[in-house]
């Protein structure tokens, strides 16, 4: 008689514990492909900032420059005003 009572209860614990298995393989898998999406975005993102200090080094060039220009024409200013 027990044993007839456990052959119900066990199938559906076996069921159970198999598919729970495959759901953590699945997880696992969802897992390895965040990480490389996370490595891909990483690159990304340093690309990005190389592009930004590149452009702020050229900004800086060009501020520079202006700075350079308005000290000229400041000069010529005060030397046609005398």
């Amino acid at each position: 008689m027990w044993f007839g009572m456990m052959w119900w209860w066990l199938v559906p614990l076996a069921f159970f514990l198999l598919a729970g298995g495959r759901h953590r393989r699945r997880y696992r898998t969802v897992e390895r492909s965040e990480r490389e999406s996370v490595g891909e975005l990483r690159r990304a993102v340093e690309a990005q900032r190389g592009y930004i200090e590149e452009l702020e080094g050229r900004l800086s060039r060009v501020e520079d420059g202006l700075e350079f220009a308005e000290r000229l024409l400041a000069e010529r200013a005060t030397a046609g005003a005398r």
